[in-house]
This record gives C-alpha cells, sequence and structure tokens, in this order.
C-alpha cells in the first residue's frame, strides 16, 4: 500500500516520495481556465495548501510530476513564472503585518532571483510581480489569504489593522501589475476579508458555492472506495465487519461536508489519519479548539439543539461583515456547519439548510458545547452522570433520570445561568446527545412544537419544558403535550411512550417540578 499523505502539502514531495494522491487534476484544469481571478473558501484541513502547491507545478511545467493523471496528456506544459504566497509563512504575532509583509516580499524576490529596490509591501508586491512578467504573464497562488484575520477575530482591533494592510496589498492585483497577471488563485477559510479586502476587485469569480467545483477538495465516496480500497479491506478485517458495514460507519463518521447540498466529500485529514491509526476518534476536531465560536454562541444566546438544523438566504452563507460577524455563516465558513439541503423558490433564489456535517464534528462540537455550559474543561466531563443517566433512561427510572438532571444543575456555578427557558432545554439536549440517544429538538406536528423528543429502542419520551412560574409549570407542560397530541406521530412504534413535564425555575436555577405519564 502506498504511504498517505497526512500533513503532506507539497505536490512535488507527494509524488517524489510517493504517497497516495487522489487524482484532482480534471478539476483542477477546469479551475485554471474558468477565469483570470479565482476566489474559493473552504475550511482548514481540506487541502487548499495542496491545490495551489499542485497548481505551482503545472505551471512551471513539471510534467514528470504527473505521470499517470489525467491532466498529463492534456496541456502543453510551458513553464511560466509562478509566484506563491502563504500566509501560513507569516509572522504577523510578534511583529507587524506590515514588517512581516516587506520581509516576505523580499524573500519571494531573492526566491525568484530578484532584489526588490522599492521599500513598501505593497510597492514591493508590484514590482515583483511585473519584474517577472517580463516575457510571459505570472501566475499568482495566494493561500489563506484570510489567516491573519480569522486567527484574530476576537481582537477587534488587531482585526481592523491586519484589513486595512490587506486591502492596501492586494489593491495591487487592480492595479495596472493585474496585466502582468495570466492566472490568480486566493484560497482561504472565510469570506471575512473578502469584502472588505476585495471590494474594488470587481473581477473576481467565487467558485466557493460553484457546484462544478463541489467536490475540488475532500474525497468524494467513489474517491474513498477506488484510492483507499485495500486500507478499508483492512479495517474491515480488524473490527470483524462486512466490507459495506464498514464502509457506512466510515461514512457517518467523516463524510458529509458539502457546498452545494447534492454532492458530499470527506475531510481529508481525518479520514488519513484514521485510515493509518484504524481508530474512530476526532481528528479534524481536535486540530483548533473553537473557543471564539462557543463564546459567541453564549453571548448571542443561541440554543444548542438550533445548530441541528439552520435556515436562511444567500446572507446566511455569504456573510463577511467582520464588523457585525453572523455565528451561523462563520460556523459554515470554519466548517462546523455544512450545507444539507439548497432549495430553490420560484423566483429562483436559494434558501440554505445547515447542520452538522457527520458525527465527528457533531459530537466533538456538543462536547465543547457541554463543558461550556458546566463550565468545566472538555476532558473533565463526567462520565459516571452520563452512565447513571443513560441507565435510568433505558430502565424508564424516571425519579433517577430527574435525580441526576439536578445534581448537574446544582454543579453549575450561578454565574453561567441564563434566565431563559432554552438554557436549561439546552443542557438537557447536549447531555442526551452525548450519551448517543436519538433526540429530536423541536420537531413539528400538525398542532404545534415539541421540545424534545427522545426516541429509544425501549420507549418513547415525549418532552416538554417550562419555566416555573405563576401561570406554567410542570402541570401545564404535560398538558400541553395532552392537548396538542405530540405523542400521536410515533404510536405506530409499539413501544411505551412517556409523556414528560419538567419545570425549572430561574431563582433557584434547578428543576423544581416535574410530572410523568406513561402511555401503553
Amino acid at each position: 500500500m502506498q504511504k498517505l499523505p497526512i500533513g503532506v502539502q507539497s505536490f512535488a514531495s507527494l509524488r517524489q516520495e510517493n504517497y497516495l494522491y487522489v487524482d484532482k487534476t480534471q478539476l483542477i484544469y477546469e479551475l485554471s481556465n474558468v477565469a483570470k481571478f479565482v476566489f474559493l473558501a473552504r475550511p482548514r484541513r481540506f487541502g487548499k495548501s495542496l491545490l495551489t502547491t499542485t497548481l505551482q507545478e503545472i505551471y512551471r511545467g513539471n510534467k514528470a510530476l504527473f505521470q499517470g493523471l489525467w491532466i498529463e496528456d492534456k496541456i502543453d506544459w510551458q513553464p511560466r513564472p509562478v509566484v506563491l504566497i502563504n500566509f501560513n509563512d507569516l509572522d504577523y504575532r510578534s511583529r507587524t503585518l506590515e514588517s512581516a509583509l516587506t520581509n516576505y516580499m523580499d524573500e519571494l524576490g531573492a526566491l525568484h532571483g530578484i532584489v526588490l529596490t522599492t521599500a513598501h509591501y505593497k510597492d514591493k508586491f508590484r514590482e515583483l510581480i511585473v519584474r517577472l512578467s517580463v516575457e510571459q504573464k505570472v501566475v499568482l497562488l495566494i493561500d489563506e489569504y484570510d489567516k491573519p484575520i480569522t486567527d484574530l477575530l476576537e481582537n477587534d482591533e488587531k482585526v481592523q489593522e491586519h484589513v486595512a494592510a490587506l486591502k492596501n496589498f492586494y489593491s495591487v492585483l487592480k492595479s495596472t501589475a493585474a496585466e502582468n497577471l495570466h492566472f490568480t488563485l486566493l484560497t482561504g477559510v472565510s469570506k471575512y476579508g473578502k469584502i472588505s479586502i476585495f471590494s474594488d476587485l470587481n473581477n473576481l469569480l467565487d467558485i466557493t458555492l460553484d457546484r462544478r467545483f463541489a467536490t475540488l477538495l475532500g474525497y468524494t465516496q467513489a474517491e474513498l472506495e477506488h484510492y483507499f480500497s485495500e486500507h478499508i479491506d483492512r479495517l474491515a478485517e480488524t473490527y470483524a465487519m462486512s466490507r459495506p458495514g464498514m464502509l457506512a460507519l466510515i461514512a457517518h463518521w467523516y463524510n458529509g461536508y458539502s457546498w452545494d447540498g447534492i454532492h458530499t466529500v470527506y475531510v481529508p485529514f481525518s479520514t488519513l489519519v484514521f485510515l493509518e491509526q484504524q481508530t474512530f476518534a476526532n481528528y479534524w476536531f481536535s486540530t483548533a479548539t473553537p473557543t471564539f465560536l462557543i463564546q459567541l454562541l453564549r453571548k448571542e444566546e443561541i440554543p444548542a439543539y438550533e445548530l441541528e438544523r439552520v435556515g436562511g438566504g444567500a446572507a446566511l452563507v455569504e456573510s463577511a461583515d467582520v464588523n457585525h460577524i453572523n455565528i451561523h455563516s462563520l460556523l459554515f465558513q470554519t466548517g462546523y456547519l455544512t450545507v444539507k439541503q439548497v432549495r430553490r423558490g420560484v423566483s429562483g433564489q436559494a434558501q440554505f439548510i445547515l447542520g452538522y456535517p457527520n458525527f465527528e464534528v457533531a459530537h466533538a462540537f456538543q462536547q465543547y458545547l457541554l463543558a461550556d455550559y458546566l463550565d468545566k474543561p472538555v476532558d473533565r466531563l463526567a462520565s459516571t452522570i452520563l452512565l447513571r443517566m443513560e441507565d435510568a433512561l433505558r430502565s424508564q427510572n424516571i425519579e433517577a433520570f430527574i435525580g441526576v438532571l439536578k445534581s448537574v444543575f446544582a454543579s453549575i456555578p450561578y454565574t453561567l445561568f441564563l434566565p431563559q427557558e432554552a438554557y436549561y432545554h439546552s443542557l438537557v439536549y447536549l447531555l442526551l446527545k452525548l450519551l448517543g440517544f436519538t433526540i429530536h429538538a423541536e420537531p413539528l406536528t400538525n398542532l404545534g412544537r415539541i421540545d424534545a423528543v427522545l426516541d429509544l429502542p425501549e420507549a418513547v419520551y415525549i418532552i416538554e419544558f417550562k419555566a416555573q412560574s405563576s401561570q406554567e409549570n410542570a402541570q401545564t407542560a404535560l398538558q400541553q403535550i395532552r392537548d396538542k397530541q405530540y405523542d400521536l406521530p410515533y404510536r405506530n412504534q409499539n413501544k411505551p411512550i412517556l409523556l414528560l413535564g419538567i419545570a425549572f425555575d430561574p431563582a433557584s436555577r434547578n428543576i423544581t417540578d416535574w410530572m410523568i405519564e406513561r402511555k401503553p
């Protein structure tokens, strides 16, 4: 079996050292001919750097590296000057971004045998392009264009400083130097710099949601089964599973990213590490902690269960204002949510439905959310509490289940509590999700919206939450379930149905009342 390219971002190294390569060169060829200025956003660890270095070798004319690949006999392989700018290489934390860019331009000039004579980073950038294009126009590849912004979103002052510097730097692309460019690709995680930085670059084609390039990065199901066939067979043997069963489990964990609601792909990093180590775990998620996102969710008081299904128009996936961050848009652009469905109305306008891409992301993100709700580190979430809760629900011991919930609420520092009913609802939802149960948050019926439905092999729980008041309590919660016949859709499952009303008291910050009714 060929070596798996875990962490390999250089196409030349990948091919020269005989790593496995999933051939994307047909789509890369189409990409290089779609427009002169192209923009593509994808989450981290999706292969953006490998894409830029692949294009680098194509335009350098290094045909030998592409032996046996689709593109080998499709182009003339005439070399062009290529400038590759990778913002992962810039140190803008210990020095100013302007200083880092100035030094980086000098380094790129030296790499091409040019001593840049201008002083300002913007002028150096223009000079580099103009001097390289004496005989042929230049190919410009910019990887992680937005990193100085997305790395520091929690620091408003620094973000504004970096936006100004980058806008000045990228203005070269709309000046006379642009006439010296043959093809330009900019990649990044988000669009948070795109509008403010490239506001005047009106010929920049954004292919982020373009169906033609939905599978440009990431592995499709067909690619997984073709290129990694031996690894899958080895896994099926290790886990004593059939090949179809193994494929279904891998897909459950790592497939599901989509930018058009039709084609789905596996995140490459998680897939490769999993195939190498043969252990199901949170690989992509563990490479970065979503602290800032968790803080935004709490600040905006967004219920945890809402992230299962988020809907909206183009602004939901296109929002890019660093001064007014849309949390759902940011979750999508950073890879914690993905496009589950695209609907088009009679006017043709798209409506996007977002949700978690797969089990890896959903489970890990919900762990971090729960840790934030409980004010505990993720690695200290009490597994014994979850075990007690599972035992109580499976045995239909509701008193024990409520007892566990009360102990959880009693352990939370009072400063973290929110008075809204959604806070309690969210916490219970997260606890149940992390048990691996099938829980439906706010499913609609013909008469209303149920707070939660917990569907277990042993029983179905219909749950309604209320904030304790003179008008509402556990009795009114239970009566709402009865009056609106929330149990009706579940009566044909031939298992007990339990109607559970729970009342929380914002003053005491705990459960004050609960009532249960069993249906045969």
